[in-house]
């Protein structure tokens, strides 16, 4: 008897009903009967064929996209199990999870992974209207977003019915929706600390006034760089962070100093009441709890990126 591999590694062919019943053939056998056949074998089978091993939990590619954005029913199991059912399934199996854990630290009701998807899909629809596209599905988002998309309807479901099964979602609506969830439907102020960083990041800032999000002010404590201009902002010494965020009374700010400065300048802000901060350095900050922080390291991110680079 032919022994029973689930390629994708989503389904446990030892529990399995239709592997005991004798119902399935298996990834092996099945596909090979559907390309006898002329009809298109599973794309996972496809690749885990090719690479002569009998599973995904195999496979030592990082980040395989192709799994991650399964999504069409599978064509051996079709025969026998019912599509909505199916999808349930899909959708529970690919979610990453820790076993007996919630999904990751929550604001509120809403988890901080599913923030961070929302605005992965928020950057994909700004992509999508600079384009002139006026509808998407889910697996359009799934596409460019690099998850599959019975996780992208999960998160959106969360918050009300926004597309239509036949046409998808309203790239303008969705937006709107989205936009209303993380709290960009009233203006936002940031300061920007680190003149060198807004300036090459300048030409980007033109989006977050998109979402009502505007830089009130760029700082440095470089004196070379004091006075300088990066298009209509002029760069200010940080000693004028109490006058400009007491004025403003933003609650946002990136960072973009290293060395004990950078603490010391994230305490100030702190002090003035910000409690969101962009650390873009290598410096690791010690803030209360009640601040978030998100860091990113780009000298940190190579380094951890060389670990994937032996062949």
């Amino acid at each position: 008897m032919t022994k029973q591999i689930s390629a994708c590694s989503i389904y446990d062919c030892q529990t399995c009903t239709h592997q005991k019943t004798g119902d399935c053939p298996g990834c092996l056998a099945g596909n090979t009967q559907l390309t006898c056949t002329d009809q298109g074998p599973c794309g996972v089978f496809s690749c885990v064929h090719s690479r002569g091993i009998t599973s995904c939990e195999q496979c030592k590619e990082p980040g395989c996209v192709l799994r991650r954005t399964v999504e069409t029913l599978c064509p051996v199991r079709s025969r026998f199990e019912n599509i909505r059912w199916w999808a349930g399934r899909m959708s529970r199996a690919m979610e990453c999870r820790k076993p007996g854990t919630v999904e990751g630290e929550t604001h509120g009701k809403i988890s901080t992974r599913v923030i961070n998807r929302l605005r992965w899909y928020l950057t994909v629809l700004d992509s999508l209207a600079a384009e002139g596209t006026i509808l998407v599905s889910s697996w359009q988002l799934a596409e460019r977003v690099g998850i599959n998309a019975a996780l992208i309807r999960k998160d959106l479901s969360r918050f009300g019915e926004f597309g239509t099964p036949s046409s998808g979602y309203r790239v303008e609506v969705l937006t709107k929706h989205i936009r209303k969830i993380l709290k960009l439907d009233e203006p936002n102020g940031i300061v920007w600390v680190g003149a060198s960083c807004f300036r090459l990041h300048y030409p980007s800032i033109e989006r977050l006034s998109k979402h009502a999000c505007n830089v009130v002010g760029v700082f440095d404590i470089c004196p070379e760089e004091i006075g300088a201009r990066v298009g209509d902002y002029e760069v200010l010494p940080v000693e004028h962070l109490t006058e400009v965020v007491s004025r403003t009374g933003v609650r946002a700010a990136a960072l973009a100093v290293s060395g004990a400065e950078a603490q010391s300048v994230a305490d100030v802000l702190v002090a003035l009441g910000v409690r969101a901060i962009l650390n873009v350095g290598e410096s690791l900050l010690v803030l209360p709890d009640s601040v978030k922080v998100r860091s990113f390291d780009m000298v940190g991110e190579l380094l951890e990126l060389c670990y994937y680079c032996e062949g």
